[in-house]
């Protein structure tokens, strides 16, 4: 059998895999450019999982950065996870708060769209998901002391 890559990418291969599940010897999450080509998962997983990451932390009374923390990743991380679905997050993060959450990581990858999506359910289920979990509610007070200072700083910004 001939290798394909030299060994330096093998040895960087088995420095990334830590304790992760891997399949046909290579992470999943770490393919070669030929085969991370296609569309992995569409913009509405991300949502999704953006919007689950967002909704466990407050659900445990969490702000981004205790999360952050817990997870051993940087808040911006955190944040651009729940607010940038265009963004494609880190597979570390997310085999982190895959820990955090207590879930198998490779759900978490997939609706990440860090790994093809080999699951019809899981998709419709987030599509419907992130639809539906759109807050209707009033701020809270915290909410909102937030909002007005930002709001704040956004004037005094502008009006330099």
């Amino acid at each position: 059998m001939k290798l394909t890559h030299s060994k330096e990418w093998y040895e960087q291969r088995i420095a990334l895999e830590g304790d992760t599940d891997i399949g046909a010897g290579t992470i999943a999450a770490f393919r070669e450019p030929a085969v991370a080509q296609t569309q992995v998962a569409p913009i509405d997983t991300r949502i999704a999982f953006g919007t689950f990451v967002e909704l466990w932390r407050r659900n445990r009374g969490w702000d981004a950065v205790k999360l952050a923390e817990a997870a051993g990743v940087n808040p911006e991380e955190i944040l651009e996870i729940e607010h940038s679905p265009q963004s494609e997050p880190e597979p570390n993060a997310v085999f982190r708060l895959a820990a955090v959450f207590n879930m198998p990581s490779k759900i978490l990858m997939e609706l990440a769209g860090l790994i093809e999506s080999r699951t019809p359910s899981l998709r419709q289920a987030a599509v419907r998901f992130a639809a539906r979990s759109e807050s209707v509610a009033e701020l809270n007070p915290h909410e909102r002391e937030a909002f007005e200072a930002f709001v704040s700083a956004i004037a005094e910004t502008a009006g330099k």
